[in-house]
């Protein structure tokens, strides 16, 4: 073999080498970010000083939103429709009663309240999964809200943007963020499920029409609008993160603006009488996913306490943990006053505890 022969082979070996490396530290990279994401060896510290009951057994508690001290409650089986699902009041005796106005077909999942700016009207938006698996966005006049509330609909909307949505946050009487998974095919969808990559957006619509706001979002869940009406909170699953958009209230624009990490993987958020967020978590999304595929198999629960500052979430406190055995796989806590109620989705559960 000749010099350059020799060159040119030595090239080509470190060429090889240098791929190689390049490839293992990219296998290490995406093994590491999935058994972070998914949490594998997170624990969770079990516990809670307060005093909690079970409330109601329902097909499942997909969100909980309070208003001019009205509790509404978003019933649907996270398992498959029920019957029984639908928008319930809740009444400070524990009375749950199911709202008529709603359509037959209508299972929701996430809920948005919106306040007429007098603060005596109130504005429900609801995401629905219909038993034909097909979305919708729907919206609701709340009529005699402390006496003998109704729902009055307001409009369905539709959109092939709607490929899969979790949650929708009420920007005004007809204005609304919603959380959309938009990966459908099964393998892309396998590796966001993992946190590998982005399979979330988050979109916008205005009155008439639907847009992306916010692009490649990892594991988009519940949504918020903070108190200060500036900023937009999102849970983001596989980052474990509850990250803070800047909006633009006109446009409907977003900016990210801030991040905190949990200690969990979020899934719905709500907001308190004092402006702090009340956030659900997963620990390790194995044991929530085996969950939802066997409830025999029991998931931890974990509810945390977020402070804000201007919009944007600062730092978390752990308030209630459960291996499983109380509520298996919450997914939304609520807190009004010494009262934190807590739902799950999978479970049926709804918790009525007692602060201390």
């Amino acid at each position: 073999m000749s010099a350059s022969d020799q060159r040119y082979a030595g090239r080509r070996l470190r060429s090889r080498r240098g791929l190689i490396i390049m490839a293992a530290m990219a296998v290490l990279f995406f093994a590491g970010r999935i058994l972070w994401a998914n949490g594998l060896f997170s624990s969770v510290p079990t516990g809670f000083a307060g005093i909690c009951k079970v409330a109601a057994l329902l097909p499942g508690v997909q969100d909980i939103e309070i208003a001019n001290g009205v509790t509404f409650v978003s019933v649907a089986g996270g398992r498959g429709a029920d019957a029984r699902d639908g928008i319930y009041v809740r009444t400070d005796d524990g009375k749950l009663t199911k709202l008529a106005g709603a359509p037959k077909d209508f299972h929701p999942r996430g809920i948005g309240l919106y306040r007429s700016p007098d603060g005596t009207g109130i504005f429900l938006m609801a995401v629905n999964k219909r038993a034909s698996g097909r979305f919708s966005v729907n919206s609701f006049e709340v009529t005699n809200p402390k006496d003998n509330p109704a729902l009055v609909a307001q409009g369905t909307i539709e959109s092939g943007l709607l490929s899969d949505p979790q949650d929708v946050a009420a920007a005004g009487p007809g204005a609304f963020y919603v959380s959309n998974n938009i990966i459908r095919q099964s393998f892309v969808k396998w590796l966001a499920s993992l946190g590998v990559l982005p399979g979330s957006d988050i979109l916008y619509f205005n009155g008439m029409i639907f847009r992306p706001v916010a692009q490649d979002f990892y594991g988009a869940r519940g949504l918020l609008i903070a108190p200060d009406g500036n900023h937009l909170l999102a849970a983001s699953l596989t980052t474990r993160s509850l990250k803070s958009f800047s909006r633009d209230p006109f446009g409907g624009n977003l900016t990210e603006a801030g991040s905190l990490t949990l200690p969990a993987a979020p899934e719905n958020i709500s907001l308190d009488a004092r402006g702090e967020v009340w956030v659900a978590g997963h620990a390790g999304l194995p044991q929530w996913r085996a969950f939802a595929a066997d409830p025999a198999k029991r998931a931890t629960s974990q509810i945390f306490r977020v402070s804000l500052l201007s919009g944007e979430p600062q730092e978390s406190t752990q308030v209630y943990g459960n291996d499983g055995t109380e509520i298996s796989g919450a997914s939304i806590g609520v807190s009004s006053g010494k009262r934190l109620l807590i739902g799950s989705g999978l479970d049926g559960r709804l918790l009525d505890c007692t602060l201390p």
